[in-house]
């Protein structure tokens, strides 16, 4: 059986790395990218089952970048995540299309669900 590939973008390894390890005990393939560019390349690319990305991109709001993927695929779910949560508020996010917001530190048992319900 397929695993769900999931493109988690964030421009802090750590964070991807984290990312990694927890998809694959979801039994999902993660494919990573560090930038909004690098992420649009994926996902013109490659199918993907779920879009994880930071609101904070190198060179790009993560806001609009999920939103131009939105646009190009507009069933596919999105989660949001932001260490910052004085930029923006999640009725904001879920207005632009996203499915779930998070703050980080991430609740793993909320992101588990969240990936649960977008898969």
């Amino acid at each position: 059986m397929l695993q769900p590939k999931v493109l988690v973008v964030d421009d802090e390894e750590n964070i991807l790395s984290a990312f990694r390890d927890f998809l694959k005990k979801e039994h999902c393939e993660m494919v990573a990218a560090s930038s909004a560019e690098e992420a649009m390349g994926v996902l013109e690319n490659h199918r993907m089952n779920l879009l994880i990305t930071d609101i904070r991109l190198k060179g790009a709001s993560g806001v609009t970048f999920f939103m131009e993927a939105k646009r190009i695929h507009p069933k596919l779910p999105v989660i949001v995540i932001t260490g910052y949560p004085d930029l923006i508020t999640e009725e904001a996010i879920k207005e632009y299309g996203a499915d779930f917001f998070f703050l980080k530190p991430l609740d793993l048992e909320k992101l588990r669900y969240a990936i649960r319900r977008c898969l």
